[in-house]
């Protein structure tokens, strides 16, 4: 398992601008012992964590991340053994390799670390442990605020399958070890930002719907994996009549209203703010697990065996997310030249590289020009113009401000910085 996420982990901290924001707070917390959030609301748990390794080359956190994508095969495999799916192993295996979760475990992201202690808390209460399970939650809380969210699936399992007054005992014990292990994970972020900490960056547009589809599709299943799912869809017929009787079944029927729960609750999340794929992870193991339960083990088989092709294959696989990542370590040193050839004084309008180009430059970058994320509004362009600053900006960036601010970077006078544009991430409209 491991074997498999090696080859892809040498390309730079990944395809995701996000994870360059990771690096950079996680280098200052390891050269100065001070904290500062990557972006809002915080990613406490992986910052500090991602601290230890922060200046190392970038495939050890990257190999972290790809060591917390196989305990949660292993866990997954456990929490169907437990559940006594017969094919717990190959739907494991499927798991670890859905395309968005290969994708991500190659990366310095938190969304794998955190479904791993989502897993390892869902087996803890499925042991009747709720105890260990909150603490395991609670942590992944710390690491990713929404995986707090499956504290209500896990209590509904417990009022399921426990006697009322032994259920009610278990979710407080559980609850309330989540909320104190998270809210001290927090600690950190609240004494930088008080109750303004629990925001994030909200677009006032949203992406086309052809692009919430890709997002919520065919990047996170790939290809196979929307193809085996149609298939499962369309082959209902055959198989109606054991998912009927299981539903019957008390506890088989818990498991699945535990999965419809959680799934529900990560797909509205992602409606809300469908920036992007990752945000499914969550979901993933769950969709699985209904499968597992509700089909029969030819119907969960067909599944599992495509999704071991599927991140092979087209927009989403992980060939072309390694494509992404080899055309931006190109890019970023081409526009730090560009931008070096340029007379006078200039801002460069960077989007979605400026963290790649940040974290390359240095704290201790004191070049003429200057690099921006976005320009908000026309008064902030006419500063720089008055203060004799050329602006430039980077090809795609343009139709980016248009979106985000409403700004026509080229009728306002900006020009394109002149280089080769890098190959995108699938289904990106700007970051």
């Amino acid at each position: 398992m491991l074997a498999t996420r090696l080859p892809w982990l040498t390309d730079g901290y990944g395809s995701d601008p996000d994870a360059y924001r990771v690096e950079m707070a996680a280098r200052e917390l390891a050269r100065t012992g001070i904290y500062d959030v990557s972006r809002l609301p915080g990613y406490p748990a992986y910052e500090y964590l991602t601290s230890l390794s922060a200046l190392a080359p970038a495939w050890v956190s990257n190999l972290v991340t790809a060591l917390f994508s196989v305990v949660a095969f292993v866990l997954f495999a456990l929490l169907l053994r437990e559940l006594a799916v017969r094919r717990y192993l190959l739907i494991g295996l499927a798991l670890a390799m859905t395309p968005v979760i290969y994708v991500n475990s190659c990366c310095t992201m938190d969304y794998i670390p955190a479904v791993t202690l989502q897993l390892a808390a869902t087996y803890a209460v499925l042991r009747r442990r709720p105890l260990l399970g909150g603490l395991l939650l609670g942590v992944a809380a710390g690491f990713r605020i929404t995986a707090g969210a499956l504290v209500l699936p896990l209590c509904l399992w417990l009022w399921l399958t426990l006697e009322r007054r032994v259920a009610l005992r278990q979710s407080v014990v559980f609850a309330v070890t989540m909320l104190s292990i998270g809210t001290l994970c927090y600690l950190p972020v609240w004494r930088l930002y008080g109750r303004t900490f629990f925001g994030f960056y909200d677009n006032h547009w949203g992406p086309p719907l052809d692009v919430v589809v890709t997002r919520a599709l065919p990047l996170v299943w790939g290809p196979l994996g929307v193809a085996a799912l149609i298939a499962l869809l369309c082959a209902l017929p055959f198989y109606h009549r054991f998912a009927a009787q299981t539903v019957r079944h008390p506890p088989t029927r818990a498991v699945v209203l535990l999965a419809a729960f959680s799934v529900g609750l990560y797909l509205i999340a992602f409606l809300r703010l469908p920036d992007e794929a990752g945000y499914l992870i969550p979901a993933v193991p769950f969709v699985l697990l209904a499968i597992a339960v509700l089909t029969p083990s030819w119907a969960s088989g067909m599944v599992a065996v495509l999704l071991l092709a599927s991140p092979w294959i087209g927009a989403g696989s992980i060939v072309e997310d390694h494509r992404v990542r080899e055309s931006q370590q190109r890019a970023t040193p081409a526009v730090i030249e560009a931008a070096a050839r340029l007379p006078g004084k200039a801002v460069i309008v960077c989007g979605w590289v400026l963290p790649r180009i940040t974290l390359q430059l240095g704290d201790t970058y004191a070049g003429a020009h200057q690099f921006v994320y976005l320009i908000e509004n026309p008064e902030d362009y006419r500063h720089y113009v008055l203060e004799g600053r050329e602006v430039y900006y980077l090809p795609g960036v343009d139709r980016y401000e248009s979106q985000a601010h409403e700004l026509e970077l080229a009728q306002l006078g900006a020009r394109p910085l002149s280089v080769a544009p890098e190959r995108q991430r699938p289904a990106s409209t700007g970051e």
